[in-house]
């Protein structure tokens, strides 16, 4: 028997407003609750809980469904409770498999998410944020899934794709059905005017740490990329060498709590921070992760040519320049700092990203002395400087074995 269903606000099909005590958190009571919510005015955030007890590797039937003891569902409407328009689906971890989340009227399957939700941590917050052309769904700040509205699957098992795709962007969401998450949070979080920015995860009573945002668009020529830092000191330049960016995503790493698999660094003071040569692609993240001197996990930096997020701080797209900045092959040598509070990417001499953190974001981030690389291949690199960076006995140049030479 279906649960009692709860309506958050009454409200006619005309006139979809939210509820102003919604932009609260509000506990769903049953497993089965109808919401007014303008998808387009509000990014929808969800606080769930990691269950005590899970299975990353259960056993699937015929339909590959999840347990539903991970699962969240979310059915879009618009315009009446009749005019389904999306499906959104789900789960509070991370499967071996990869059947982690899915948009029915996108995807051909199931999504790997970038991580485990929240590092493991018991308490998530999930944060869908609809633009016009593409949706985001970020745990805690950190990018887990990524969807273009004009680049969903071909499947002839599933008629419609990738038409529905670009329909569920173009459509006025106007109300929610959630399913099977009871005892979970949601509220919704006002955009800023036309600006789509997703806040960083936080108390409900503390207040988002204020970022102020300057970008700068360079138009890069390739005599501009270099394998190597152009200001380094001479007699510094005979210690850079060349390493794989090894995975810490594994086992032996730990899944990237192994202090060996990580490069110690003290970014906040470093002029050249960190210099990667990778691909640059819409959907491939580039992801290097951050730690404090006690080697927890501060956050992520992540890049693509869609966008630029350090979880909890920073959310934007990518300037132009970094696609213009790629060779015949994709292939970028591009930098990230963080000194002084400042995050910056450059290519070459070049900068082509420039944020200042504040408050929180700042003192959190001063923090960084150690990185690893998440979920990058081989093929890409990292400038290892022995002048400044100190690497853990997996950070070979072959990985520990993990890369061929």
């Amino acid at each position: 028997m279906i649960a009692p269903i709860v309506f958050a606000l009454l409200g006619t099909a005309l006139s979809a407003v939210l509820d102003p005590t919604l932009t609260e958190w509000k506990l769903l009571k049953t497993n089965e609750e109808r919401v007014l919510f303008p998808l387009k005015d509000y990014i929808l955030e969800v606080k769930s809980f990691l269950p005590d007890v899970y299975d990353t590797n259960p056993p699937y039937g015929e339909l590959f469904r999840t347990d539903k003891a991970t699962t969240m569902m979310v059915l879009l409407h618009a315009g009446n409770w009749n005019n389904k328009v999306g499906r959104l689906v789900w789960n509070t971890i991370k499967y071996d498999r990869g059947f982690d989340v899915n948009i029915e009227e996108c995807d051909a399957r199931y999504q790997a998410y970038r991580s485990f939700p929240a590092g493991g941590k018991k308490e998530q917050i999930w944060a869908w944020n609809f633009n016009q052309d593409d949706v985001e769904l970020t745990c805690d700040g950190e990018v887990q899934y990524t969807q273009h509205f004009d680049e969903g699957d071909v499947n002839p098992r599933k008629p419609g794709l990738p038409e529905k795709c670009r329909a569920l962007g173009d459509a006025e969401v106007d109300r929610i059905i959630f399913r099977h998450m009871e005892g979970y949070y949601i509220r919704g979080v006002p955009r800023d005017g036309k600006k789509v920015t997703t806040p960083a995860p936080e108390v409900p009573t503390t207040p988002a740490p204020e970022v102020h945002t300057t970008i700068k668009e360079v138009h890069t020529t390739e005599a501009d990329i270099i394998t190597s830092t152009p200001s380094a000191e001479p007699d510094n330049v005979e210690y850079d060498e060349v390493y794989p960016t090894c995975d810490c995503w594994t086992p032996e790493c730990g899944y990237c709590t192994n202090l060996e698999c990580t490069v110690q660094q003290d970014l906040a003071n470093s002029d050249r921070g960190i210099t990667v040569t990778s691909t640059l692609k819409r959907k491939t993240l580039n992801t290097i992760v951050l730690y404090d001197d006690e080697g927890e996990q501060i956050g992520k930096f992540q890049m693509s040519l869609r966008g630029i997020w350090l979880s909890g701080c920073i959310q934007c797209r990518a300037p132009v320049a970094l696609r213009q900045a790629r060779d015949e092959e994709g292939r970028a040598t591009w930098s990230f700092s963080l000194k002084n509070g400042v995050v910056r990417i450059t290519v070459g001499e070049e900068v082509l990203y420039e944020q200042e953190l504040v408050g929180e974001c700042k003192e959190k981030y001063s923090r960084a002395t150690r990185f690893a690389f998440d979920d990058m291949s081989c093929e890409n690199t990292f400038l290892y400087r022995r002048s400044e960076m100190a690497a853990g006995e997996k950070i070979t140049p072959d990985c520990s074995g993990r890369c061929s030479l």
